[in-house]
């Protein structure tokens, strides 16, 4: 759980100076800076995660993946499932929210990632709490070689967090090893761009199995036993949790 990986008052909030460290990351959706806030000789560091404007390739086939979550009037609803420029702009901005409302909540919900600090005041992006040491970044799972007996207590350990989304009525939607960073002897989640509602998503529970097959791929290649279906019968994901959740679903929304 992320609580014993910060103390409760790492976070700087009054009368600091700030400053851009360099940059983390660049890819074709985000960029992601090293942000040192400080005050008073204390110095808390934050991941600034700075969306690109509305990319073309980003929302070409993101409707039905997106779900409930991307819905708006029916005329946004209309304009993102044919994909026009207001339907682009319209699913960007709400993709960034979800991504910082799923983080927000599921770090509520005692899942391990990094603690939110605050969306950005222009609406590209957000931070949060940077995951590494000095200035260097946490590696990603997919690049670090545990050994036989630190992978099998890993795999425990993210089972319960995926366990943990599930009561928070969450799905990732894209976790795998990838998604996964490597600090202090524990597992971080991260990205939430793709994460879905139990609720509301009719792909849920597909892409809770995908969840655990493709992040379930890394730790068989450290030695692990890895049983998908073991593993949603030990989280609670059967027939019954997913109809009680179809039942709960409310009715369709007419446009």
């Amino acid at each position: 759980m992320p609580g014993d990986l910060f103390p409760a008052d790492w976070l700087v909030t009054f009368e600091y100076e700030e400053t851009v460290l360099g940059a983390l990351k660049s890819g074709k959706e985000s960029e992601v800076y090293l942000v040192a806030r400080t005050a008073d000789g204390r110095t808390s560091l934050f991941a600034e995660k700075r969306f690109h404007s509305r990319d073309h390739r980003l929302f070409r086939n993101t409707y039905e993946y997106a779900g409930i979550w991307g819905n708006g009037n029916g005329h946004e609803s209309r304009a993102m499932k044919k994909n026009t420029r207001f339907g682009q702009e319209h699913r960007h901005g709400r993709w960034i929210v979800n991504e910082w409302t799923n983080l927000v909540h599921l770090y509520d919900a005692g899942v391990t990632v990094p603690p939110p600090v605050e969306l950005l005041e222009e609406g590209g992006g957000y931070r949060m709490a940077f995951i590494g040491d000095g200035l260097v970044a946490a590696p990603r799972l997919e690049t670090v070689r545990l050994d036989r007996d630190t992978a099998a207590r890993v795999w425990d350990e993210l089972v319960e967090d995926i366990a943990r989304m599930l009561a928070a009525e969450r799905v990732h939607g894209d976790l795998s090893a990838y998604n996964v960073l490597w600090w202090r002897d524990r597992a971080v989640l991260i990205d939430f761009s793709q994460t879905v509602e139990l609720v509301t998503h009719p792909a849920a529970r597909d892409l809770l199995v995908r969840d655990v097959t493709s992040l379930g791929a890394y730790f068989k290649r450290r030695g692990v036993a890895v049983d998908v279906d073991a593993v949603l019968a030990r989280i609670g994901a059967d027939d019954r949790l997913f109809t009680h959740q179809a039942l709960r679903m409310p009715p369709p929304r007419r446009v």
